[in-house]
């Protein structure tokens, strides 16, 4: 993969490419992990297309970056595509990644090819109660109360079964202090409170999670969002929240088939 950087409104940010493929495919991480989890993703498609993932800003090596939002993240996508000279891509974003991937659809409508949410959620607010909204704002400050090391490790198992995944979380979430990962939840939590409004997104969504996907209400929430929207999904076996690292041949045929569909 080739290493490059571009100036974003906030600090530098980090991404990577790989591949010569006529279409691209961006990948984008979820909270506290970094574009290294994307790793067999890019081994596997990077054969027929041209990939791309990055370090989220305030991640990985896109730190120190100021101003770190789901809506400036979305609009860093969007300015990697323009260095790159890509004028449309397919985009998958895990967990958090699935926020900043529908913010920029829903902004850069003509940009997107397709859009696949892997363990993530709708961000429209009808999907939300007031006592999800209320355990989603409680989490930031919750987590500071727990030991680091126990905090990390409890995260890691939560949301990977597979013990290369769960070795990458950990280290990749001590890459991150304490106070740097309620952060980074706190600002996931008022970025998906920024919508106030459902919207309709008008082009192929595929929605993805692992079978054993225990965060939060992924499972119900994605079974709400392909119902409403006659969407495909589909569940990926033997994986948690990382659905993509637990099982990654499972999940690179998922996305495979729906990205070749859509070019018939």
């Amino acid at each position: 993969m080739i290493h490059k950087t571009r100036i974003g409104s906030g600090g530098k940010v980090h991404y990577w490419a790989a591949g010569d493929g006529e279409e691209c495919i961006m990948f984008t991480h979820g909270a506290t992990m970094d574009h290294g989890m994307f790793h067999e993703q890019v081994e596997y498609f990077s054969k027929s297309y041209k990939v791309i993932t990055w370090d989220v800003p305030a991640h990985g090596l896109s730190r120190p970056y100021e101003g770190f939002s789901l809506q400036d993240s979305a609009d860093e996508l969007i300015g990697i595509l323009n260095n790159e000279g890509i004028t449309k891509a397919h985009l998958v974003g895990q967990s958090m990644g699935g926020y900043i991937v529908q913010i920029a659809a829903l902004r850069h409508p003509d940009r997107i090819l397709t859009l696949t949410s892997l363990g993530s959620s709708p961000i429209q607010p009808s999907y939300y109660s007031a006592m999800d909204n209320w355990l989603l704002s409680i989490t930031p400050p919750l987590l500071m109360l727990y030991p680091y090391n126990y905090l990390i490790k409890t995260i890691a198992k939560q949301i990977a079964l597979r013990k290369s995944a769960q070795e990458y979380a950990i280290q990749t979430l001590a890459g991150l202090t304490k106070r740097e990962i309620a952060a980074i939840m706190e600002k996931v939590y008022t970025g998906v409170q920024e919508y106030k409004e459902d919207f309709h997104l008008p082009l192929p969504i595929l929605i993805v999670c692992g079978d054993a996907d225990r965060s939060g209400k992924v499972r119900a929430y994605s079974n709400q969002w392909a119902e409403r929207e006659s969407r495909e999904l589909f569940i990926v076996p033997n994986a948690a929240h990382n659905a993509n690292m637990d099982n990654p041949e499972g999940f690179n045929e998922i996305l495979a088939r729906f990205l070749e569909k859509t070019r018939n």
